[in-house]
């Protein structure tokens, strides 16, 4: 073989490879479309049905869609299994215990749940799954506690309640409502996304009014200045008050020009979504919060030598509000009402 054919085996070899590397690229990204597909059309129909006029816009969303679907999974894998909601737990599980400060405010939270009802009435079902969320509130009392062996009275104490209990997304399986929280974790970034494109239109529409204000005070102001309204005053203000209206409509030209930029074409409406879905712990973040906790709900510090009770929570923040969460398992016996009894 010559240097010249060894030369060109080596272009060629090289050439088969890049292809190769390339189709083995292409076969990849087309399984993770076919796999993320139902999510990304389920993200455009929640956010803007009409990214689908975008050239691509299933494989431009995918690697946002993907991010997305990998921190709702993380999170999830972060809520512990489902806790039994019913007047046994009560007694003997902590979390329940100081989720409710009666075993009757159990009771009545499932009684007055409406979603719960129509769930057990609608399925059938024997036993439920939800999750449930709660406000959490601390507040500064005081009361004996234990020092070493000696009871002092009168200690600044923290007591921890929850408030405020809601259940949501009632199935029949804790496998089915974890699925189901991912897709709900997908819909809800993605209204966010469509959310703060409405942000961006309401901020277009308050500056075109404001610059259709601002040309308007500017057309009075000169026509004042043409007309006998100079002689009517020693003073003219006319001139500082034009070259102020003027800067003020500088100032909502040039931000007008900036939000007309952000929403111009589809391409930028998806560019939003993109956005969005690529940084979700900025609109869902989840952190184990650990508390220890009297039977009474006081709070105690690790160095206490208190009986308490270690408490493993999740906490939810998202837009600015706070809720522990936790996946919780429902009885019907539990939930629904006993039967009225009538006498003939």
């Amino acid at each position: 073989m010559t240097s010249d054919q060894g030369f060109l085996q080596q272009v060629f070899g090289g050439l088969a490879a890049f292809a190769q590397q390339h189709l083995a690229e292409h076969r990849r990204h087309q399984e993770r479309l076919t796999t993320l597909r139902e999510r990304i059309e389920a993200v455009v129909d929640a956010s803007e049905p009409r990214l689908r006029l975008v050239g691509n816009y299933a494989d431009k969303l995918l690697d946002a869609v993907e991010t997305a679907s990998i921190y709702a999974e993380r999170v999830l894998q972060q809520l512990p299994p489902a806790i039994t909601l019913d007047a046994q737990t009560w007694s003997r599980h902590p979390e329940v215990n100081a989720f409710f400060a009666t075993v009757d405010d159990l009771r009545k939270m499932l009684a007055e749940d409406s979603g719960l009802q129509h769930f057990f009435q609608e399925s059938g079902a024997e036993r439920g799954y939800a999750l449930m969320l709660m406000v959490k509130r601390e507040t500064e009392t005081f009361g004996a506690a234990l020092r070493g062996d000696v009871l002092v009275r009168d200690v600044r104490q923290i007591r921890v309640s929850f408030s405020k209990h809601r259940l949501f997304f009632p199935t029949t399986s804790e496998k089915r409502l974890r699925e189901d929280l991912q897709q709900r974790m997908l819909a809800f970034l993605a209204t966010r996304a469509l959310e703060r494109i409405n942000e961006i239109r309401d901020r277009r529409s308050w500056l075109e009014e404001q610059r259709r204000r601002l040309q308007a005070q500017l057309r009075a102001l000169r026509s004042h200045a043409q007309g006998l309204q100079p002689l009517l005053s020693a003073v003219d203000p006319g001139v500082s008050q034009e070259a102020a209206l003027k800067r003020r409509l500088v100032q909502v030209e040039e931000e007008l020009v900036a939000v007309r930029k952000r929403l111009g074409t589809l391409d930028d409406y998806l560019e939003q979504v993109r956005q969005v879905l690529s940084q979700p712990e900025q609109y869902l973040q989840v952190r184990p919060l650990t508390l220890r906790l009297t039977r009474l709900g006081v709070k105690l510090s690790p160095q206490s030598t208190e009986p308490g009770e270690t408490l493993s929570l999740i906490e939810l923040d998202s837009l600015g509000e706070q809720r522990i969460g936790a996946l919780v398992r429902l009885s019907r016996i539990e939930a629904l009402p006993p039967p009225v009894m009538t006498t003939i």
